[in-house]
């Protein structure tokens, strides 16, 4: 479902992320919730390119997870990175419900692929330098 990046350090997990399923949501929501508990409030990078129609509908398989394992971690910066619609619209549908949502960042926000670099320091640093 996803393969960690190596910018993977500390409190950030970088990963790209493919067909989403629920084993893998299981699995990823795991590291979530160990990172957690080692550093507190997490950061992370997600690269969501050469998305389909198809893999945006994989990721609705996330919703019974975000409900059972969401409150287990804190997430504070989350990075979308993507290169079409349907990465942006399950990144602005997430946007829409986090106020209700228990996978919820403080703050997130989208980039284009072209501005990978500047999403990883934000992770990171909480800036733009």
């Amino acid at each position: 479902m996803y393969e960690l990046l190596e910018a993977t350090e500390n409190n950030v997990i970088a990963l790209q992320m493919h067909n989403g399923t629920r084993s893998g949501y299981q699995e990823f929501y795991e590291l979530l919730s160990e990172k957690t508990s080692q550093y507190g409030a997490i950061h992370v990078y997600e690269e969501t390119t050469d998305w389909t129609v198809w893999t945006f509908l994989t990721h609705l398989t996330g919703l019974i997870p975000d409900l059972r394992y969401g409150s287990e971690f804190a997430i504070k910066r989350y990075a979308a990175v993507g290169d079409n619609v349907w990465a942006r619209l399950l990144y602005e549908l997430w946007k829409v419900i986090r106020p209700l949502w228990p996978v919820a960042p403080t703050e997130m926000r989208y980039f284009d692929v072209d501005d990978r670099d500047e999403a990883l320091r934000w992770v990171k640093f909480g800036e733009i330098v």
